[in-house]
């Protein structure tokens, strides 16, 4: 900074209007208030703005080195001097090195204010200033004045054609930033937005006029990822930084965008401007979070279920396993993770368990075994293992989900029952031979038989009860199990079906369709439930039962089922007789659809006089001509269980086609 020469004399009032040609921007500011009084063409250029705009205004706001002014406008009012000074700003489109000229003006005796001249760069400053003194001067240094005014002209005109050449090609460059649909914004150091494209127009909803001039994070309400001085400082280290932000549109939506800044530098590497790319990532955040959400519901249901839960990978590599395992073998999930379960499987079921996984893995069929599980104390308990492929829109494997139930229990009365049967078998068998070896002393022997006869009716009649309650368990096991199991994977396809509908519709639709699939399994597990478990017995009675069983005959082989029950009021719990001439009509519902062809079955109930009258007829194709010569093991099972009620069965060609099956037994529990 230097003081202008002192030759240079106090200006009295001057003409403005001859300074509108001027090509270096003048401006005159009247008292402390520094208000703008006159403003020539070339300043309203320099500053973008209008004149009607500047004209009672306070002049130092709208210059750079703001505070710099205010002091050198005060000194040159104060002391009466010309002044001057340089320094490197910003304007609204490029840097500049701005020079002033200032000098104090009179107009009367008392100053009354002073005039400012501004230039563009340092060096032409010298000849700038002396085109404006000449000028300013008049007819003083008029020659010299023309010559430096030609010179610069031709100056002007040479840079004016850079500056088009410029402004053409960066018109250009901005109009293909209007074309991207992100938002690039250009802004100075100070956050304030000096570029704003159409796609900034539509993400966040204001013109560009709105918001030029603007604190880009004032007007985003910016909520950053870490502190403004961490991201300033990595910029100047870098140039570069991205992240994470959360801005607030004008209509006060909340949103995520993806921030990439690029900090522009000049020749000197001083940073000059900031370039914002901006990228509205709401929607993915949100699908991120609803996969998530889904990923935590699935790992909730499968924490929560009582069996032991594993998801693996297409080439059969265990990935998850639930907490049940870890609390039942006692070995951390690294242990078991690939295929370090193997090391829990029983020696002797270990070998077939492999290859089975390897056979599934390798085929994508479902997997089935049982075998034994070691406990943390070192026990084996039986499990049933079953896995599942999850395939992907092209039919390849994406990963297998799986359960291992616990049916220790269950395989125990398994083979306690085989057990039984055997004992009942030979014992019958020792029956037989002792009356083909006495038949001499039958008549001698008949109460000794009828005991034995009743003791064995006791005995069957026990284990009637027995496998009538084991069929129920099991019944029930698999309604609370594989149904329950069956259906927390249809919810989560169906969850996943609804994630997938916008990003990926071609594995929604496959999802939908395993979704269908599984529906099936579902309805076909609870059938099964159902005939080994007659829930609709023990709540509602026989008849509801018969109508269960015509209906899912019904839906499983399409032969038209019915049942006459009439008016038939039942008391009670299920009891023993109810049990069986439920199973009864079971057998022979099965036996008409899968060896009489019928096409429409009628089960009759009626109690007449205190007992029970159950009847099932069919238009299959009847009976053989040697019915007793080769009863079928369905008729002899039916034959016992009315023996087991006290009641009678006959089985018979019916009138009109057919067969007719017909049981009738006291009413009550068998005595």
């Amino acid at each position: 900074m230097a003081a202008i020469s002192a030759q240079v004399p106090l200006l009295p009032g001057l003409p403005y209007a001859g300074l509108d040609q001027a090509p270096l921007p003048m401006a005159k500011v009247d008292g402390a208030g520094h208000i703008v009084r006159y403003i020539n063409p070339a300043f309203c250029r320099l500053l973008h703005l209008t004149r009607e705009q500047l004209i009672g205004k306070p002049l130092p706001g709208l210059l750079p080195k703001m505070d710099n002014c205010v002091t050198w406008f005060d000194q040159v009012l104060r002391t009466g001097k010309p002044a001057s000074l340089r320094g490197m700003a910003h304007t609204k489109s490029q840097p500049v090195v701005w020079s002033y000229a200032i000098w104090p003006l009179r107009e009367g005796k008392p100053l009354a204010g002073i005039m400012i001249q501004v230039t563009e760069t340092i060096q032409g400053h010298e000849a700038m200033v002396a085109m404006n003194e000449a000028l300013v001067l008049g007819s003083l240094r008029q020659h010299e004045l023309t010559q430096i005014a030609e010179n610069l002209n031709e100056q002007l005109r040479k840079e004016i054609t850079v500056r088009l050449k410029t402004a053409g090609e960066l018109a250009e460059k901005a109009r293909l930033l209007d074309l991207t649909h992100d938002a690039i914004i250009v802004g100075g150091l100070d956050g304030r937005i000096s570029s704003w494209n159409h796609g900034a127009e539509e993400l966040y909803g204001w013109s560009s006029e709105e918001a030029l001039g603007k604190v880009s994070n004032f007007l985003f309400q910016t909520e950053f990822p870490e502190s403004e001085e961490q991201i300033t400082a990595e910029l100047h280290r870098t140039g570069r930084w991205t992240g994470e932000m959360v801005h607030t549109k004008r209509n006060g939506q909340r949103i995520t965008v993806l921030v990439r800044m690029t900090l522009d530098r000049d020749a000197d590497g001083n940073p000059t401007a900031l370039l914002q790319n901006i990228t509205d990532i709401t929607e993915r955040k949100q699908e991120e979070e609803a996969l998530r959400e889904a990923g935590e519901r699935f790992r909730f249901m499968a924490e929560s279920m009582p069996q032991k839960i594993f998801t693996a990978k297409p080439d059969g590599g265990v990935h998850y396993l639930n907490k049940q395992w870890t609390d039942f073998t006692g070995l951390s999930l690294e242990e078991m993770r690939g295929w370090g379960w193997s090391q829990s499987i029983h020696p002797d079921d270990v070998v077939e368990n492999m290859l089975r996984w390897q056979q599934a893995v390798g085929t994508g069929e479902p997997f089935e075994f049982e075998h034994r599980l070691r406990d943390r104390h070192g026990g084996y308990r039986w499990h049933l293992t079953r896995a599942y492929a999850m395939q992907n829109a092209e039919g390849n494997i994406t990963m297998w989900i799986g359960s291992n139930t616990d049916i220790h229990d269950m395989v125990n009365v398994r083979e306690k029952l085989r057990g039984a049967q055997a004992q009942l078998a030979d014992r019958a068998i020792h029956l037989e031979g002792i009356v083909a070896n006495r038949t001499e002393e039958l008549m001698a022997a008949h109460a000794q038989l009828l005991a034995e006869a009743d003791e064995r009716r006791r005995l069957e009649s026990e284990i009637a009860g027995a496998i009538e309650g084991e069929r129920e368990r099991l019944g029930q096991e698999l309604h609370d199990g594989l149904v329950q199991e069956l259906t927390g994977i249809a919810m989560m396809l169906y969850v996943m079906e609804r994630k997938l509908l916008k990003p990926a519709p071609e594995q929604a639709a496959e999802a939908h369709r395993l979704s269908l699939m599984l529906q099936q399994s579902h309805r076909n597990a609870r059938d099964l439930a159902k005939s080994f478990y007659p829930i609709e017995l023990e709540q509602q009675g026989l008849a509801a039962a018969l109508e269960g069983i015509a209906q899912r005959a019904q839906e499983q082989s399409g032969v038209k089922c019915t049942v006459e029950a009439g008016t038939i009021v039942e008391t009670g719990a299920k009891d023993a007789t109810s049990v069986q001439l439920l199973r009864i009509a079971q057998e022979a519902v099965q036996n008409a659809v899968k060896h009489a062809h019928a096409r429409k079955i009628v089960i009759h109930l009626s109690k007449p006089e205190g007992s029970w009258l159950l009847t099932v007829r069919d238009d299959g194709t009847g009976l053989g001509h040697h019915l007793q010569e080769k009863a079928g093991m369905g008729l002899c099972i039916m034959q016992y269980r009315a023996r087991i009620i006290k009641g009678t069965l006959s089985v018979s060609n019916a009138a009109g086609g057919g067969v007719l099956v017909s049981c009738s037994a006291p009413s009550g529990e068998p005595r």
